[in-house]
């Protein structure tokens, strides 16, 4: 990485300090690249219209898995070993439930669907948009990005909204 970039080692280990560092800087490095200040944008163009709203956040997901969803599974990966790189990685997801909280719990009653409470609701969330969902259907289901997020939309509003 080090060569790649044109520094030494040396180098590298003093603007980061470790391995961890690094990949911590790579996992921020991922955040912005996802245009985060476009998704607020969106949250707050959409505030009344809780579809958009899932809409803005599927579309930062799919960003951020677009343009950097091999760091994410590097991190993932790194973090069965390491345990200080499964708490980046946990962070980051930590970082998002609590977004997804956040927006969920600025909808009025009765938006969620009947019986569906905020924790189940994230849940559901993240077991529709994820890394992994991503990379299947883009990798090997041939699906174009715009149809990831498009679907992603369509089967949070029907999982989550009444």
């Amino acid at each position: 990485m080090a060569r790649e970039a044109g520094v030494s080692v040396p180098t590298v280990y003093a603007v980061y300090g470790n391995k961890t560092g690094l990949i911590q800087a790579l996992a921020d490095a991922a955040d912005i690249a996802a245009t985060p200040s476009q998704s607020l944008a969106e949250l707050e163009e959409a505030e009344n219209d809780p579809v958009r709203q899932l809409a803005a956040m599927a579309g930062y997901d799919r960003r951020l898995f677009e343009r950097a969803g091999d760091i994410i599974a590097l991190v993932r990966e790194a973090g069965r070993t390491e345990p200080a790189l499964a708490n980046v990685y946990r962070d980051g997801r930590q970082r998002g439930d609590e977004t997804r909280i956040q927006v969920f719990s600025s909808w009025p009653g009765g938006v969620l669907r009947q019986g569906l409470d905020m924790r189940s609701a994230v849940d559901i969330y993240a077991a529709i948009c994820n890394i992994d969902v991503y990379t299947t259907l883009t990798g090997e289901r041939g699906w174009q990005p715009d149809r990831v997020e498009c679907w992603w939309t369509e089967a949070l509003a029907r999982e989550l909204l009444a």
